[in-house]
């Protein structure tokens, strides 16, 4: 039996302020084009849990509840999908139950996320529930500040939740797997923000004040070390939708919409598009690479992006916007760089194996083995992090079958380097950390 994963071809840098085009391929709207909730609405938050089920929530009213009083009124209910469409057998939830107590979501939806185990970090108003992503069930909630409306929040592999609000100056705060105030990450906000992400270590955070017009890094050295305000990227950026690539390689940033149009950050030229993701090496501040929303109506203000979430295989990506209109509120996209990997860890396509190399971490010799269905001409190239190529390791002819062959890595400094295997119009890519 196979298992699959996700690749995305780390060679395709682009430079700050060039043209970019459309890199993952649109699959039209998900589940169906009928999945509208009418124009008093809009996405405000989507996330993929473990099994693939796909978590939509809306920013309005949608589902009707009749109140203990009698009274019918509509709640801001979570849907929830099967990757088929379907819906899950407890969609939508209009209720969370936590320690005998049950909140009916009436208020307004401001943004979802997994969190390390899988389950469903929901934000709503001034309240964050804790969902479990199997039931649908309520494990905790938090209000980290009373009658303040949230942002969608941030989560570490530690799962310590980072909390912040829409409108400044409001505290950034870090809290526990448990739900338990831990600290102030920076005490007043900067811009208005509907998302944010924190670093997958737990020591750095993306603060994205839309109005700021980029994206500012607040980190720190360690977890006894003060936060700061160190850094910041993505300079044209009018971001309000955050979200890791599953393995946390790349952090996919919104980049404006045609109601906050990116490129406006004073004395940088960027032509970034209105409605676009784009992928960043955060280590390089490089864009790797791109997913465009769909415009139902050209050129709309009323189509912000609002929300991103990956399958956990990294094969599709489901993205939601904000706005006064009735046009369906997911779209769902394939990313045109997966791949599989069978049960020994090996990349395939088509035939064609590449193996993990071995050591790996390794230093400074390694082994690259690699499977031909066919004959014909092979090229096993090294490329460092940019992209630079620094070794080839095969550039002939070679029978099918099995091989080997060595890299020593003597001459490089440590750090993470790709490998690929090119073959009859096949490429495979894999990634190996030397440590000295």
């Amino acid at each position: 039996m196979k298992k699959f994963v996700g690749l995305v071809s780390l060679f395709v840098l682009f430079a700050v302020g060039t043209a970019f085009s459309q890199y993952w391929t649109p699959l039209g709207n998900f589940p169906d084009d009928n999945f509208l909730l009418g124009t008093s609405t809009g996405g405000h938050g989507i996330a993929v849990d473990p099994d693939g089920k796909v978590w939509f929530q809306p920013f309005g009213a949608t589902e009707p509840i009749v109140t203990g009083t009698g009274d019918t009124v509509n709640t801001r209910a979570l849907y929830v999908f099967f990757p088929d469409g379907t819906p899950a057998p407890f969609s939508p939830i209009q209720t969370v139950t936590i320690g005998g107590v049950t909140d009916t979501l009436f208020n307004s939806g401001r943004g979802i996320k997994e969190d390390a185990d899988g389950n469903i970090l929901a934000s709503f108003f001034d309240e964050v529930f804790r969902i479990d992503y199997q039931t649908g069930e309520g494990i905790a909630k938090v209000t980290p500040t009373d009658e303040v409306t949230l942002t969608a929040v941030a989560v570490d592999d530690a799962n310590n939740m980072f909390s912040a609000h829409v409108i400044p100056p409001q505290p950034i705060k870090l809290y526990s797997p448990a739900f338990l105030f831990l600290e102030t990450v920076l005490d007043a906000s900067i811009g208005f923000s509907r998302d944010f992400e924190a670093g997958p270590e737990g020591n750095s955070v993306y603060w994205g004040g839309y109005t700021n017009h980029q994206i500012y890094i607040i980190s720190r050295n360690d977890e006894f070390s003060p936060w700061e305000l160190k850094d910041s990227m993505a300079q044209g950026f009018d971001s309000e939708s955050f979200r890791w690539s599953p393995d946390n390689s790349v952090l996919w940033i919104s980049a404006g919409s045609y109601n906050d149009l990116p490129n406006q950050y004073p004395g940088v030229v960027t032509n970034y598009a209105p409605g676009a993701y784009y992928a960043w090496n955060v280590e390089t501040k490089e864009v790797v690479d791109s997913l465009i929303w769909q415009f139902n109506t050209p050129a709309s203000p009323n189509e912000r992006n609002r929300g991103l979430a990956f399958s956990p295989d990294y094969r599709y990506a489901y993205a939601t916007c904000f706005g006064a209109s009735d046009y369906p509120l997911i779209q769902r996209f394939e990313n045109p760089n997966w791949t599989s990997v069978d049960e020994e860890g090996q990349i395939v396509v088509n035939g064609y194996k590449l193996s993990q190399n071995y050591p790996n971490p390794f230093n400074p010799s390694t082994k690259i083995s690699f499977e031909l269905p066919s004959s014909g001409f092979v090229t096993l190239k090294v490329y460092d992090m940019l992209g630079r190529e620094v070794a080839t390791l095969v550039n002939n002819e070679m029978t099918s079958g099995a091989h080997t062959v060595n890299f020593n890595a003597a001459n490089l400094s440590s750090g993470t380097y790709v490998y690929q295997l090119s073959s009859n119009g096949n490429l495979l890519t894999n990634k190996m950390v030397l440590l000295k």
